[in-house]
């Protein structure tokens, strides 16, 4: 799905996201470091390479922008979460059981074995920067026929940056634009509601207040019937223009117990 909202193209056959990480040998077990700011350039680098060196192995390895992939003529299990949700932990806890797992760990020994001593890890070192030492593998499979909405089920149309976000909106041939920067050019560009993915760059710091603030004074103006919000540690909420106006009341012990 990745690579859909990428190009914008169904992909044809086997493809799986390979994401450049550091594998961290600890006292009993390994921890999963993914590497974020890793440039276009860095990436293609690192896929050239492993493209050169390992071109008569079972997958085919490319990139596209800052992100990677690998391409097979066979399926083959991969983790269950991306790199991202897999931060600090033991690997094992996300990678597919021994039983299915017998491709993929072959394949990831040689991945390892021909990043130890690439050219990108040795100038890395001298920077002081954790070396790329592996690929996680995940999100395997064979992307869906493109789906026609139902009228009952029709997406809003979505503003986001993000390529995961946009190919499932493109595998339901729903509307798909880049993310406009802010919430009220949203919903001037699409008044029946939308879906916004906003940038972590801009979430951090106060960045998220100004969000916050233009999207309770749309639900307060009624020009958003309601708002449903879901933060990136699972919190979510969810307010409509009438919720403030809701009393609480007070039990025997003085405690709030529910709206009335």
């Amino acid at each position: 799905m990745r690579l859909w909202g990428q190009t914008g193209e169904q992909p044809a056959g086997w493809v799986a996201a390979a994401d450049p990480v550091h594998l961290e040998a600890r006292l009993d077990h390994l921890s999963l470091h993914p590497l974020p700011g890793l440039s276009a350039g860095e990436v293609g680098e690192i896929f050239g390479y492993l493209r050169e060196s390992l071109a008569e192995g079972p997958v085919e390895f490319a990139s596209f922008d800052d992100f990677g992939y690998v391409r097979g003529q066979q399926p083959m299990a991969t983790a269950s979460a991306s790199p991202e949700l897999a931060q600090g932990s033991s690997p094992e806890a996300f990678l597919p059981p021994s039983t299915e797992a017998r491709a993929h760990d072959r394949l990831q020994g040689e991945i390892q074995m021909c990043l130890h001593e690439a050219a990108f890890n040795r100038r890395r070192a001298r920077a002081g920067m954790l070396p790329v030492n592996g690929l996680w593998l995940w999100g395997g499979g064979v992307a869906p026929p493109r789906a026609m909405q139902s009228t009952g089920s029709t997406l809003p149309a979505l503003f986001s940056d993000d390529p995961l976000f946009k190919g499932y909106w493109l595998s339901v041939s729903a509307s798909v634009s880049d993310w406009a920067g802010d919430l009220d050019a949203c919903l001037e560009a699409s008044p029946d509601g939308f879906v916004a993915v906003v940038p972590n760059g801009e979430a951090a710091g106060g960045g998220i207040d100004m969000h916050l603030s233009s999207l309770r004074h749309m639900v307060r103006r009624g020009r958003l019937h309601r708002a449903t919000v879901l933060f990136a540690d699972g919190l979510l909420v969810d307010r409509g223009r009438w919720d403030a106006l809701q009393l609480w009341r007070r039990g025997a012990t003085g405690k709030e117990s529910g709206p009335a």
